[in-house]
């Protein structure tokens, strides 16, 4: 079997997508101008978000109270007091949030990745369903390892009920993208404390094109598959962004991660602090590129803390902005 295929110039550069350990730490850089905020990351709370680059598994993190520096029993109230002082310390059109931002479990398109190595799966694999004996498009669902990493978000929350984490509906807002492996990560992650509805956004959704893994179902599907979800208005019943003989850029992902972090501090956004968003490696690699986070590679089923500053552009400093070019199609 011949394994070149007419899409390939459409692979991923670099590869991260269906990579179970999120590819290489190389941030694609800040490549489209800030919207209406400039967003920075606050550093000093979680270990994740520097100086010092990434050097610590997942499994580690769990055990480290999700990666959080403050070590006592009063580490969540802490925080909050932390946060809340910040913001009242802060001048008017800046705002603070904490973002727990996580990465869905293992998809059939990530075994797939894995069992075929990433130049053949880049090449030629990500184009197909599925290779007769395992489907992974479009919209493939979490393995059963994919399950299990869930599941281990939902026990480490457990293990920090007796100190109070800010998880309650009061205190979060839950955020999921629409591909099912991210659904059934949002459930899986938390289960019965879960208290919030999920809202789908389009934006939060994986970077779009040709691989089959990245197409979306229905909304009818999507519906009916999570109930509990509120989907957003015009979400359209077709994936209508999907093309077969078009990848998405960084640029464009980050214009919807610009997009979607200034819906979420806008007048009409989130009124809660603490934000849980349920995505994709890269989408969320792009979206800290936005934070001007230092370079952090999610693997599958991982959950990265931040702490965000937004800044209130003004119309001067908006124009004054250097201006990039947005090119929507991968030819390379």
């Amino acid at each position: 079997m011949s394994l070149k295929s007419p899409q390939s110039p459409y692979h991923d550069i670099p590869p991260v997508a269906a990579i179970e350990d999120g590819g290489p730490a190389i941030s694609p850089g800040l490549v489209e101008k800030p919207h209406r905020y400039r967003y920075d990351v606050v550093q000093g709370f979680f270990i994740q978000n520097g100086p010092e680059p990434k050097h610590m598994e997942f499994e580690e993190m769990l055990k480290r109270n999700f990666g959080l520096i403050d070590k006592s029993p009063e580490r969540w109230d802490n925080l909050r007091k932390d946060v809340k002082k910040l913001q009242e310390d802060a001048p008017e059109g800046v705002l603070y949030k904490v973002m727990f931002l996580g990465r869905h479990g293992q998809g059939w398109h990530n075994f797939g990745a894995s069992k075929y190595g990433v130049d053949p799966w880049e090449d030629y694999w990500t184009f197909l369903n599925g290779d007769g004996e395992i489907t992974w498009g479009p919209d493939p669902e979490l393995t059963p390892l994919g399950v299990s990493q869930a599941q281990a978000i939902q026990k480490c929350w457990k293990e920090q009920l007796p100190h109070n984490p800010p998880i309650s509906s009061q205190e979060m807002r839950w955020y999921v993208s629409p591909l099912t492996r991210t659904g059934q990560t949002m459930l899986e992650s938390w289960g019965e404390l879960l208290t919030g509805v999920p809202e789908v956004w389009e934006d939060w959704r994986e970077i779009y094109g040709s691989h089959t893994c990245d197409k979306r179902s229905t909304r009818t599907y999507i519906a009916n598959r999570f109930p509990t979800f509120k989907i957003e208005e015009g979400f359209v019943e077709e994936d209508e962004l999907w093309k077969a003989d078009d990848r998405e850029t960084d640029a464009h992902m980050q214009m919807r991660a610009q997009r979607a972090m200034d819906r979420l501090f806008g007048p009409d956004g989130a009124k809660e602090t603490f934000i849980s968003v349920t995505s994709h490696s890269a989408i969320l690699r792009n979206l800290l590129a936005v934070l001007h986070h230092q370079p952090y590679p999610l693997a599958t089923g991982e959950m990265i803390p931040v702490v965000v500053k937004a800044t209130r552009l003004s119309p001067e400093e908006m124009d004054k902005q250097e201006e990039f070019t947005i090119h929507r199609v991968r030819m390379d």
